[in-house]
């Protein structure tokens, strides 16, 4: 800096100078380093250093500024501390980074950048595997249609047997009821005759296990295409499956998992709830008046009644049910 008195800030009003506002490199604070400099001194490693054994100046008492901080003189964007001898190595940097260069820049020219190659290739897989799980959700819908039907068909032919295997299936009744209030009593129980029940009960309930399976393989399919899709799902495809076998829960999560095979703003979803409900009202009534046949005649007719206009209700809602989700599945594919 040149001795000629410049200075970064003003004198106070009355003359006087601040502690803060000196210029550690003010020539007028260092008289003896302006006159001359072939005297002793040291200079710090910033190359601006001052003399350490120059006189005091009056207004400070320091051989220049007093101590405070001050701009970095080795061009930094933060100050440097000044101990009155010399800089020290502690230095402040400002709180705010300064801005980047390209802050205030114009907004770039020219067509915005298409979509990445590997984006568009992410979503034609997504598409693609879509597309194939409901392709193959709807190649089963027309056996599905029938699965679903045939437990109501099943219930019906049994409510028939009951009447037809009536005495029958009174003879078992009444053979058990003595072997068990013999058993109670101690008594050897007397031989009776080789009834049995009729293999056409065996065989229905055989029809029914494998129209159960192929309605899983669909209810599978179907709720792995509609999360594909991204319907909002209460189970997993798995778990919905899973829960026909697990009791309890096997009154409500299989209904659950059909009925989010729809988007949740279908009408048809309250369809599938009447189409359950009378599923599974119907088959704890059937079930109840095949155990009353055995004891009871007319408590299994008056039983089988109601039974008979539940299964109705499921064989005219159940083809819908798969219609419905088939539908559903074909016109989001196709936006």
């Amino acid at each position: 800096m040149p001795c000629g008195g410049q200075r970064r800030h003003e004198r106070a009003t009355d003359g006087t100078r601040t502690a803060g506002d000196e210029d550690p490199h003010d020539c007028r604070l260092l008289p003896t380093l302006c006159a001359g400099r072939s005297r002793g001194r040291r200079r710090h490693e910033w190359g601006r250093g001052l003399w350490q054994d120059v006189g005091v100046s009056e207004d400070s008492g320091y051989p220049g500024a007093p101590p405070a901080w001050y701009p970095d003189p080795a061009g930094g964007p933060g100050r440097r501390w000044w101990d009155g001898y010399a800089w020290s190595e502690a230095v402040v940097l400002p709180q705010q980074a300064p801005p980047p260069p390209w802050t205030g820049a114009p907004p770039p020219q020219g067509q915005p950048l298409g979509q990445t190659p590997w984006a568009a290739a992410t979503q034609r897989l997504d598409a693609h595997y879509t597309s194939g799980l409901v392709q193959s959700e709807l190649t089963l819908a027309g056996v599905a249609r029938i699965s679903l039907c045939v437990p109501a068909v099943v219930g019906l032919l049994n409510l028939v047997l009951l009447r037809t295997e009536s005495s029958r299936l009174m003879t078992i009744g009444q053979d058990f009821k003595i072997i068990w209030d013999d058993t109670q009593r101690h008594i050897t129980p007397p031989t009776f005759t080789n009834e049995s029940i009729s293999p056409w009960f065996y065989l229905l309930g055989l029809v029914a296990i494998a129209a159960l399976v192929v309605t899983l393989v669909w209810q599978h399919r179907a709720a792995s295409a509609a999360r594909a899709l991204g319907f909002p799902t209460t189970h997993s495809p798995g778990w919905g499956v899973g829960s026909w076998f697990v009791p309890i829960i096997n009154l409500w999560f299989p209904y659950q998992a059909i009925r989010d095979c729809l988007p949740h703003d279908d009408p048809n979803r309250a369809r599938i709830l009447q189409w359950w409900l009378a599923y599974i009202v119907g088959g704890l009534v059937g079930g109840a008046a095949f155990i009353a046949a055995f004891f009871s005649s007319g408590v299994a007719v008056a039983l089988s009644i109601p039974a008979a206009a539940l299964w109705l209700v499921v064989l005219a809602f159940a083809p819908r049910v798969v219609t419905s989700v088939a539908v559903a599945h074909r016109e989001a594919l196709a936006r």
